[in-house]
């Protein structure tokens, strides 16, 4: 984080971490802090902590930690500035961006080459070139009003959008950089209806792109992502369906482009696809802010059934309600409203599962339920399913309905179900677990410096000779107090870009001030100082002793390295001496 970026300090001082985070979670006050289930990892009761006067949280769970700025990084999966911009307009702050932000310029260049680029797809379509192309959008009862409402265009055979780049002198390689040209100088897309997709704002961050002749492959194609366009991050028809979404109270998912076209032409407006993925993270984080209402919509072929259980579970993870209504066999809803009418669709999306009645009866046609081990695999596996939902009532509902549809005691499978949700939590654990190492020395001398700023001024003297992550927070707290900035958790958080020390300095600002006596604090200073100098010796050493062996295979001199390596063992064993003198006097 740079100083010139924009005022950090007044921006921290105005942001309340809980109105974020209350964005996301269902908050409960608890002493100073606030608690919740925490939104990173499964979990029965809440370990997620926010604390108001700090301005940080920390889960005492997963491990994860941080102030308002990262909880919106990590839950969104965005940057820093995505996450000060959201957070800005939210507070009803103004921040000062800095102008010559290589990604912003950048950003705001592919946005014109992408709204270049579309209208003149458009008005390819509808020239000579595009008329067969236009006679397939016409088949597909696509007018001529709604091709320019979704802004439908034609790249024909050969390189015309190159040509028009050269015709006007505009720079090709920006072209090359929005995956339009590729390395070889040649148009991306020729002799495809081109699709573009807008984000949530409206704005056309990429495009898709149908092969107009069958035997052409694949038949769609996407651009390459760059800064605008990720896949994972991209829902098509968002633009156009999130108001329909919130005033409908939910949002459907269908499989491709042309399903989404043909869904919104039919009056069906709150209906999305992803970008040829799995529903992710991202594409629901999109979707929160809208509903928490889902209905997938798709084909009910072997395909369509296996991308409905697919996303499942990251669905009910997120807390969202899910309802799934399967077509008939080789049915997308583009082909089914061209033979049956959008009345049987409406009838049809009436008539949806809930995800258990769905579980069960794809299940079904695998397993042999009448059979008890068979049985016992169907059960499990959608009591897995289950476990995934974050409401205890919720996921109580659900196994109460699993355990009359199968016959199958609740007890049972409340058991069960314990057994998976902390195995699901141990597996969190385990991930995180490697991340968490604190040295400590590092950590006590830390915390010491957040709950007592008169070490801030001693620590200054042992600069460069302490491990590299001391040596990284001394200079972040240097460059602080010269902008005038307090030493705080939520400052220092903001500063870093390590995740395990961030995580850590959470978790110590949870903590209540001044645990430690006055001739506590002074003990564990010095001791965790002689520590790290001690591990910073040992680091040097070691790092001496490889570059000497590599000298020592390739035949070269490495007298420098064995001088350098005997004057640090003798300050190693100084550090130590002076360490066994004075537990000689203690005696």
């Amino acid at each position: 984080m740079e100083e010139d970026s924009l005022n950090i300090g007044q921006f921290l001082e105005r942001v309340d971490i809980v109105e974020v985070v209350s964005d996301y979670v269902k908050l409960k006050k608890s002493g100073k802090n606030f608690k919740a289930l925490c939104p990173f990892h499964p979990e029965k009761t809440p370990s997620f902590f926010v604390n108001p006067e700090k301005q940080i949280f920390h889960c005492f769970g997963c491990g994860i930690g941080g102030n308002a700025i990262k909880f919106l990084m990590n839950i969104e999966k965005i940057s820093f500035y995505e996450a000060v911009n959201i957070i800005a307009k939210k507070m009803g702050i103004e921040i000062l961006k800095r102008t010559d932000i290589k990604e912003n310029l950048e950003r705001k260049k592919l946005l014109k080459i992408n709204e270049y680029t579309a209208n003149f797809y458009n008005r390819l379509l509808f020239s000579q070139y595009g008329k067969i192309a236009l006679e397939y959008l016409y088949k597909r009862n696509l007018n001529d009003e709604y091709i320019n409402k979704f802004m439908l265009g034609f790249a024909p055979k050969g390189n015309f959008l190159l040509n028009k780049i050269e015709e006007e002198k505009l720079n090709k390689d920006d072209f090359i950089l929005a995956g339009l040209i590729d390395e070889d100088g040649e148009d991306v897309f020729k002799n495809r209806i081109i699709l573009p997709i807008y984000n949530i704002k409206n704005e056309i961050i990429g495009f898709g792109a149908r092969a107009i002749e069958e035997q052409i492959l694949p038949k769609y194609l996407n651009i390459k992502e760059n800064i605008l366009f990720n896949k994972s991050a991209s829902l098509y028809g968002i633009n156009w369906a999130k108001e329909f979404i919130k005033s409908s109270g939910f949002a459907i998912f269908v499989e491709g482009y042309f399903d989404v076209l043909k869904m919104h032409i039919n009056g069906i407006c709150n209906s999305i696809a992803p970008m040829g993925t799995a529903i992710t993270e991202m594409h629901l984080n999109i979707l929160k802010k809208l509903t928490d209402k889902i209905l997938l919509l798709f084909d009910g072929d072997d395909p369509g059934i296996r991308a409905g259980m697919r996303n499942l579970e990251n669905i009910l993870r997120k807390g969202f309600e899910i309802k799934i209504c399967m077509l008939p066999a080789g049915f997308d809803p583009d082909k089914f409203i061209d033979e049956y009418g959008v009345k049987s669709l409406h009838n049809f999306i009436e008539h949806s599962y809930d995800f258990v009645d769905f579980a069960i009866s794809v299940n079904s046609q695998i397993y042999d339920i009448k059979n008890p081990k068979e049985k016992s695999i169907v059960v499990k596996e959608i009591v897995k399913i289950i476990s995934n939902i974050p409401d205890e009532i919720e996921r109580y509902e659900f196994l109460k309905k699993l355990s009359e549809k199968m016959e199958v005691k609740l007890e049972i499978l409340e058991d069960y179900l314990e057994k998976k949700i902390n195995e699901g939590y141990k597996s969190n654990l385990n991930k995180i677990e490697p991340k968490n190492q604190i040295f400590s020395a590092e950590g006590l001398l830390i915390e010491l410096l957040l709950n007592d700023k008169k070490y801030l001024e001693k620590i200054f003297e042992y600069r460069g000779q302490l491990t590299d992550r001391i040596e990284k927070i001394i200079l972040i707290c240097e460059n602080l107090l010269k902008r005038g900035l307090e030493i705080n958790p939520n400052f220092l958080i903001t500063e870093l870009d390590d995740e395990e020390l961030i995580n850590f300095i959470s978790s110590v600002g949870m903590k209540d001030n001044n645990t430690f006596s006055e001739n506590k604090k002074e003990r564990i200073f010095n001791d965790c100082i002689k520590k790290l100098r001690e591990k910073k010796l040992l680091v040097e050493i070691d790092n001496l002793k490889k570059r000497m062996n590599e000298k020592m295979v390739k035949g070269q001199n490495y007298n420098d390295e064995l001088k350098e390596i005997q004057r640090l063992h003798t300050q190693l064993n100084q550090l130590k001496r002076r360490e066994n003198g004075k537990e000689e006097k203690k005696f």
